[in-house]
């Protein structure tokens, strides 16, 4: 081996093998900066100790998202009262939902009688099966019906998953046939709040009387026709028996009789804020049922606010004579709500309406 190509293991042999020992040990400087690393080095004890701060911070911060998630959802419930709320920021957006006005008609075949204003949503969707409107208001879209009512709790238009769906969709149990069939009771379905939208949150407004005076009509239109509810009522209502006296108002059914109308149109009106003697109720009457949450009764999401309207008959008057309607002040509300405010719940030995 020749002597260029070893390296001397004694310090000092030769300028080379020096130099390059010399390299390899550390030098004052490095050695201070290694003690200063030793120095800051974390031990199994300060492991454990950053360990439970680190839980700590973490269980904070859970505590401090629940604590705003609650006060979120006390703040719905105080929304109506709120007077810097401007509804008109807030409405349904139908522009933002349905962004492309083009009609597309990808669907290979329509129903036999589709009305041709439907045509373009009925190929986005086949789900679709009408639009509802309520003049004035910010309800004015479309509303679909699946094979059951979950379905589209949290879906969209185009059935994509959506937590932020502004969906309104009808009973999956409800006729809308091509020759302007309805069932007994139509019944639709939408969210009080979502996201930056109200959806059905104007239902509530109907607990006040001035309110349903102005805004005393419903609009539905089918996909094969159009069709005027004239409101007779709201109401709030549980749909949990154990926090309503023990029975629920079953007004989400679509198969009354014309023999039950007049008791079930009877036990809306013991709930309803309001009566209109204006609006009479006939035992062949269609009935409308706009169902949506609402959080009037604290720490409980079992509850609806419901609004009520009959089809306008053939040759009737579609304007509303509002002018004898009056607030309802002894109406029926959940057994639960009494127990919030303090007071004696008058109708907890009074029986339910049922249909069976």
């Amino acid at each position: 081996m020749s002597e260029e190509n070893t390296v001397s293991p004694v310090p000092g042999a030769g300028n080379a093998a020096g130099a390059y020992l010399d390299g390899l040990q550390d030098t004052e400087a490095e050695l201070a900066e290694q003690e200063e690393l030793r120095r800051g080095r974390l031990t199994p004890k300060d492991r454990r100790q950053i360990t439970v701060l680190a839980a700590m911070d973490a269980a904070v911060f859970l505590f401090i998202m629940i604590y705003l998630m609650a006060k979120g959802t006390d703040a719905f419930s105080r929304i109506r009262e709120n007077a810097a709320f401007d509804p008109a920021e807030a409405y349904y957006n139908v522009a933002e939902a349905f962004p492309e006005t083009e009609p597309k008609l990808r669907a290979a075949e329509f129903p036999a009688g589709i009305r041709e204003e439907f045509k373009a949503l009925y190929s986005e969707n086949k789900d679709v099966a009408g639009w509802l409107r309520i003049p004035g208001t910010g309800i004015d879209g479309p509303f679909v019906q699946a094979q059951d009512n979950d379905y589209y709790l949290r879906r969209n238009f185009y059935g994509e998953k959506d937590n932020r769906t502004r969906l309104f969709f009808a009973d999956y149990r409800n006729v809308f046939g091509a020759g302007g069939e309805l069932s007994k009771v139509t019944i639709i379905y939408g969210h009080h709040l979502s996201a930056d939208t109200r959806i059905f949150a104007e239902i509530e407004d109907y607990l006040d009387l001035e309110y349903y005076k102005t805004h005393p009509t419903v609009e539905l239109d089918t996909l094969y026709g159009h069709t005027v509810w004239k409101v007779f009522g709201c109401f709030i209502c549980s749909v949990d028996a154990d926090k309503d006296s023990g029975a629920t108002f079953y007004y989400w059914n679509p198969y009354i009789t014309d023999e039950q109308t007049v008791p079930f149109c009877s036990e809306v009106l013991t709930r309803s804020w309001f009566v209109n003697p204006g609006v009479d109720i006939a035992v062949t009457d269609k009935l409308l049922c706009l169902s949506t949450c609402t959080y009037r009764i604290k720490n409980d999401e079992d509850n609806r606010c419901v609004l009520m309207a009959r089809l306008v008959r053939p040759g009737e008057d579609e304007n509303v004579d509002v002018s004898a309607a009056y607030a309802n002040t002894n109406r029926r509300m959940p057994h639960a709500w009494y127990v919030q405010e303090g007071l004696q719940d008058p109708y907890v030995q009074m029986p339910v309406f049922s249909a069976g």
